[in-house]
């Protein structure tokens, strides 16, 4: 503890800047487009769920009430030292673990299409999924810090490493049966390790055995079978398995170059399933068409450019890795649900960051986004170029006169 102590004091003694703006305004606009989306298409999906008997929106106030907590969540982690997720890494691993064991408690637990994912605490429920990426980000970040003059011991160090990569991919893919979150959860396990100076062949090893646990997972369970089914030929059983996928080619196909226009979805009268959810991708591109669905594409690309930038110009390993794993996190849950939407992948549940409705997916993508925004207080060149551009500013000045030299000057 004395040499992480030792450790974080040295680190907020170096100086800092702004944060990075742009990737908090490139948030903001993904929000912005999501509560659009909620509101244009929540009454419409509350009215069918209840049969007739509401039509009062309260997906919108929910995901208002959301996003109010998510940016209480987003400035506390941006004022927070980076530094100081070192310390708490462990801790919250071991709290998402044990909220991710609550799923299967009788009484808390819910079970949903088949997949036991939620937690219910009296009017609360929350996906304990969500924020066991956060955890792992921080931990893994962590752990190779510590141990990173050890990575090729494979019997004392990357073992216990090992143990909690599969124990969450037990828990998220076989358990919860989620495979789009155990995608993601594999991803940025992979690239942090990556990124940590691990030895490639180390690399390859985790690839490889990752590739054979999710073939075997698929194997395994039926359902992801008939899901490799109907990506394969969607047009078999049009009215079961294929009818998800079938409905949201349709939204999207429908929506043309300029699509519908805001409000005018048909799709979300009850057609396609988890409208204001895993299948906004699909109401974006009925109502805003191409040009909606490719500008949200490209928000998540300058997302993405952002935070590999952050990553770059880091301080220190921890944080490269830290930020590292958090834009991965981001990117691929965005890929995943966007290429599924469009059949380019097996189709699997997983919120599009930011502009899907739930509060959990959010309070949990803003936190990270707040200790990215943390760390690009601190990036090393950005720094430099700041200095250099002070520098500039006090030659011009003084070189025109006008500036800290000019009171000295001579009158005649």
């Amino acid at each position: 503890m004395g040499k992480v102590s030792r450790l974080i004091a040295e680190v907020r003694e170096r100086p800092h800047h702004r944060p990075d703006y742009l990737l908090g305004l490139l948030v903001i606009a993904l929000i912005g487009i999501g509560m659009i989306v909620i509101y244009s298409t929540g009454s419409i999906v509350n009215f069918n769920m209840t049969g007739g008997a509401s039509d009062r929106n309260a997906f919108f106030q929910k995901q208002l009430i959301s996003v109010a907590i998510g940016i209480a969540f987003w400035i506390f982690a941006s004022r927070v030292h980076y530094s100081h997720w070192r310390k708490w890494a462990l801790p919250m691993l071991i709290v998402s673990f044990v909220l991710m064991l609550l799923v299967f408690i009788p009484g808390l637990g819910l079970n949903i299409n088949g997949a036991s994912r939620w937690v219910r605490l009296g009017p609360l429920s929350f996906q304990p999924a969500e924020f066991l990426k956060l955890s792992l980000v921080l931990y893994f970040a962590a752990w190779l810090e510590s141990h990173r003059d050890d990575l090729r011991r494979i019997s004392t160090q990357l073992i216990p490493f090992a143990l909690v990569f599969g124990l969450a991919v037990i828990l998220v893919v076989i358990l919860q049966r989620d495979l789009g979150t155990g995608v993601v959860v594999i991803a940025l396990a992979l690239t942090i390790l990556l990124v940590s100076d691990a030895p490639l062949w180390l690399f390859g090893a985790s690839l490889l055995s990752m590739i054979g646990l999710g073939a075997l997972s698929i194997i395994l369970f039926p359902y992801r079978l008939e899901r490799l089914s109907t990506f394969l030929n969607h047009r078999e059983d049009v009215m079961g398995a294929d009818y998800h996928i079938n409905q949201a080619l349709i939204a999207l196909g429908s929506g043309g170059l300029i699509g519908r226009g805001l409000g005018n979805s048909l799709q979300s009268y009850g057609y396609l399933p988890e409208a204001t959810n895993d299948s906004v991708y699909a109401i974006i591109g009925e109502q805003f068409g191409l040009w909606g669905t490719a500008g949200v594409v490209m928000i998540f690309g300058l997302l993405g450019w952002r935070g590999f930038r952050i990553a770059k110009m880091a301080p220190d390993r921890f944080s490269r890795m830290v930020a590292v794993g958090i834009t991965v996190w981001l990117l691929t849950q965005a890929i995943v649900n966007i290429t599924a939407m469009l059949n380019l992948i097996p189709l699997t549940g997983i919120p599009l960051p930011f502009i899907s409705y739930g509060g959990t997916s959010l309070l949990a993508t803003m936190t990270g986004v707040g200790i990215l925004q943390n760390i690009s207080r601190y990036t090393e060149r950005e720094q430099s170029y700041a200095d250099s551009r002070i520098g500039r500013r006090d030659r011009r000045s003084r070189n025109t006169g006008f500036g800290p030299m000019r009171g000295t000057q001579k009158s005649y």
